[in-house]
């Protein structure tokens, strides 16, 4: 078997998509169809279901995909092995929330900088890590959101708890007292829909649902932060990012008596990735991290 073909039939089946697949192998779409073509043709099998519109592999094709990550993760062992030699640092692409990256993240890699000169690590902080990881463009990720899949490995790194904040100006200014005050209060959030109020919302007991009036979108927790401290209205966010403003009584939590429900905050990376000593080293670090 060609092993640049069987590359290309590799790249294509974690993407499920020829366009990317050419993207990420830097040729044409069809020099993409070529290469799968080729490679069927040398097998005398068929390794892609023929199909309009969902991707899919044939029952040859993916048993051919479970050996490609066999290989493939060896041929990275291998390089990883003549990188040493030539004592270039090792990469590793890290993916991680805007907020956890800005607050946490940067703050606390400088040690493992320090101890790890030979780890090299590139940092992507974005909403949407799920999808770059899976297709190989990130090594690992920190997020926030549940991943079950079978070929992810899941460290469980800490509770995310939420808080519901407001200047004191603000609160006075409206007469905040219950959650039913929010109704006529200036509300930010990720989305128009509400979906990043939901932990807040679910906790709320039927009788004593909230209908919000005005709610401004604002797609950045430190914006939102910075909008509730500017006396504009009232946020939900995570309650390690403003630990220092409630502690200074800039800003004031709403309802901490309320039983908001948490998300949890987890390393995801593909299974075949654990046993590389720079992912178990970089994760040893992550899990000192400290929400604080």
């Amino acid at each position: 078997m060609d092993l640049n073909k069987l590359n290309t039939f590799y790249i294509l089946a974690q993407v499920k998509s020829y366009s990317k697949c050419a993207q990420k192998r830097f040729v044409t779409q069809s020099a993409v169809s070529h290469a799968i073509k080729t490679l069927e043709e040398s097998l005398n099998l068929t390794l892609v279901e023929k199909r309009r519109k969902a991707f899919a592999l044939t029952s040859e094709g993916k048993i051919l995909f479970k050996s490609c990550q066999k290989i493939f993760s060896e041929v990275e062992k291998t390089q990883d092995l003549l990188m040493k030699t030539k004592k270039y640092p090792e990469l590793i692409r890290m993916g991680s929330t805007v907020e956890f990256g800005v607050s946490v993240v940067l703050k606390d890699m400088e040690h493992f900088f320090e101890t790890h000169p030979d780890i090299h690590v590139d940092f992507t902080l974005s909403h949407t890590l799920i999808q770059p990881l899976l297709d190989d463009e990130l090594d690992l990720i920190i997020d926030c959101k549940p991943h079950v899949r079978p070929d992810l490995e899941t460290i469980v790194l800490f509770r995310e708890e939420y808080a519901v904040i407001a200047s004191p100006r603000y609160i006075n200014r409206h007469h905040i007292t219950t959650p039913g005050d929010l109704a006529h209060c200036n509300i930010f959030s990720q989305d128009l829909e509400l979906a990043w109020w939901r932990n807040f919302i679910h906790a709320l007991p039927l009788d004593q649902q909230v209908i919000f009036d005005r709610v401004t979108r604002i797609n950045h927790v430190r914006g939102m932060i910075n909008a509730t401290l500017s006396n504009m209205g009232v946020g939900f966010v995570p309650r390690y990012t403003v630990l220092r403003e409630l502690e200074e009584g800039s800003l004031v939590e709403l309802f901490p008596e309320m039983d908001i429900l948490n998300d949890h905050i987890n390393i995801y990376l593909k299974r075949r990735n654990m046993a590389l000593a720079k992912f178990q080293h970089l994760i040893e670090h992550i899990k000192g991290f400290r929400l604080q």
